[in-house]
């Protein structure tokens, strides 16, 4: 995402890109749509999303450890778990999060303030990406927004999620490794969904969905993944931030069994592969992403989620 002292006459593209999104832009030849769409990008909730976020039971965050790696985090709560409260901050309940305080995120914005955030509505397939600085209030988190923006509903597989108590995991059975076993490659192959922290070369943070047909993350090795990426906004939030740092996070939700598996490591990006069966929608753009270490947190249990359609722009 932005940085505020980017000098824009030595960048390849206009708006508030950063350049590693306008190098990516670039590359893909889709500069002059990128400034066109880059309008949405603001530096406040637009007033049409205050109610949206009020509403939402569900927030996936992105995070920066003392190391340096990338974190990316799903929290749920009833709708008012995060309310806002101008369209330049966001509070969170910390006391109304269901899920397991053992997750990463907790140490990391006690080192680290910048925050990823995205709101998404599976159901209606809406979302809106959000990016801060965080500061704390008693007990409770507040988000100072730096940047705001709705996206398209794309590759969003309709759920539903039902939350019948406030008590669902605090302190979720955790493992953690290096290598993806038997079990987590079988996960990964199943997924229909997952999301993506990324960030800038100085630490400006975003979190990101990505979500197709079941298999359409390829296991390549037991460190490495395979991953397509298809038409979008032309923005390259996501590519661009790789542009500047390799560093990212992957999360996969099993929405069967209530387990949350956060993968970090590094990405690179594959600009052009013969794609013969058409995994990239035509753009034949993959990312690979190279695991350093994973945990495995249950901390969703108890929750259900109903599966209605799956995208109809999945390739």
């Amino acid at each position: 995402m932005k940085n505020s002292d980017v000098n824009w006459d030595d960048c390849c593209c206009e708006g508030p890109f950063h350049e590693g999104e306008c190098e990516a832009q670039k590359k893909a030849g889709e500069q002059d749509i990128a400034k066109r769409v880059g309008r949405v990008i603001t530096d406040s909730i637009p007033s049409g999303a205050i109610e949206f976020i009020n509403m939402q039971s569900l927030v996936v965050t992105s995070s920066i450890d003392n190391e340096g790696d990338i974190w990316t985090s799903i929290f749920l709560g009833k709708p008012g778990f995060v309310t806002t409260l101008s369209r330049q901050k966001v509070k969170i309940n910390v006391s109304d999060i269901l899920g397991s305080k053992t997750d990463p995120f907790w140490e990391n914005i006690n080192e680290n303030k910048n925050i990823g955030m995205l709101f998404i509505e599976f159901t209606t397939r809406m979302r809106l990406r959000l990016n801060g600085i965080v500061s704390f209030q008693d007990d409770d988190i507040i988000v100072s927004v730096e940047q705001a923006y709705p996206n398209c509903p794309k590759y969003i597989q309709r759920r539903e999620i039902e939350i019948a108590g406030n008590d669902i995991v605090h302190q979720g059975f955790k493992v953690d490794g290096s290598l993806l076993t038997h079990d987590l490659k079988e996960w990964i192959k199943t997924s229909d969904t997952l999301f993506v922290g990324s960030s800038d070369s100085k630490n400006n943070l975003d979190a990101s969905h990505r979500g197709g047909n079941p298999g359409f993350v390829e296991i390549v090795d037991d460190s490495t993944l395979k991953i397509p990426d298809y038409p979008g906004n032309s923005m390259f939030n996501t590519l661009g931030n790789f542009m500047s740092n390799p560093n990212a996070g992957l999360l996969f939700v099993d929405f069967n069994d209530g387990r949350t598996l956060q993968l970090t490591g590094e990405a690179e990006i594959v600009w052009s592969e013969e794609d013969a069966e058409e995994k990239t929608g035509g753009t034949m753009r993959f990312w690979k992403f190279f695991i350093s270490k994973w945990i495995q947190i249950d901390s969703l249990k108890g929750l259900n989620w109903k599966f209605i359609d799956y995208s109809p722009f999945n390739p």
